[in-house]
């Protein structure tokens, strides 16, 4: 009778914790404390030197402490292969460049793009999914110990499809995803750092507290993140680099019109983390017929 008795406790904390495996494709990041943004200060103003339009770190400060609850979140960027899978179920309209309904061949695996923020909700809510809010795809950029990089702290330019050298605007174009494994993240996702960059489920916002003095049109913007294959612009060599590696750091912001279409931003989805409880006693309203 003891037995039995541990057996049905040990089920039925396993029930009320949700100890099961994450959905296919997806990874799992615990809840938390986590501190988004950076305090540094960009105090050489370098950015504008250079021609940016704005300083490092100006819509990154100050830090924040949030405390997220586990989620889960693509292991990869939406492929176009996948795309193409909710067009044709859903009769939306596949990105333009494919030149008919259906992308190059050879291309299956590369991450979709000239994808709007509309066109990114609709394939997360095909697939039972969302877009991932900015601090829960920081968060999974840079997991537990707080790293620059999703990899570590060092900027490799082997940890994502980024581009190399001011010469090649192109960069490397776009790969695969999963193609470069040195750049996985803590969690398990890769990508984070170049390919495309990801639209995520939030406007281009200041932090509270923030110093820097918002354009209304900003606030209209919404937030990319995670930087693309495309070049940085023309610099010399050490400029070039320096650019990179500060636009490459999982905390940078990226603002874009959200009806924008560009060859190199795509996305990912996220996904609340239910219990077994939730699972098997609270129900779900069908879907919309």
């Amino acid at each position: 009778m003891k037995q039995f008795t541990i057996i049905y406790l040990l089920l039925f904390g396993m029930i009320l914790s949700g100890c099961d495996s994450p959905p296919k494709g997806m990874v799992l990041v615990s809840s938390g404390n986590f501190t988004m943004g950076s305090n540094k200060v960009d105090t050489n103003q370098h950015a504008l030197k250079v021609g940016l339009n704005k300083p490092w770190y100006a819509d990154e400060s100050p830090s924040l402490k949030l405390y997220l609850k586990d989620f889960y979140i693509d292991k990869y960027e939406v492929t176009r292969l996948q795309y193409y899978i909710f067009c044709q179920a859903t009769d939306h309209k596949p990105p333009r460049t494919w030149g008919g309904e259906k992308f190059p061949d050879g291309t299956e695996n590369y991450p979709v793009s000239y994808v709007n923020f509309y066109d990114a909700a609709a394939y997360a809510a095909w697939v039972e999914k969302r877009l991932p809010t900015e601090a829960e795809w920081e968060k999974t950029a840079r997991g537990p110990d707080h790293y620059i990089y999703p990899w570590g702290n060092e900027f490799i330019f082997l940890g994502g499809n980024v581009s190399p050298s001011a010469k090649k605007k192109q960069g490397r174009g776009l790969k695969s995803v999963g193609s470069f494994p040195q750049g996985v993240s803590f969690y398990g996702t890769y990508d984070m750092i170049g390919n495309v960059w990801e639209w995520v489920w939030d406007y281009y916002l200041p932090y509270p507290n923030s110093k820097r003095i918002w354009q209304e049109k900003e606030k209209k913007q919404l937030v990319v993140r995670g930087m693309s294959y495309l070049g940085v612009g023309h610099f010399s060599k050490e400029e070039y680099e320096k650019v990179i590696t500060l636009k490459s750091r999982a905390s940078y912001r990226e603002q874009l019109n959200p009806l924008s279409r560009k060859k190199d931003v795509g996305f990912r989805c996220a996904k609340d983390k239910r219990t077994l409880y939730e699972k098997i006693f609270v129900k779900k309203l069908p879907k919309k017929v």
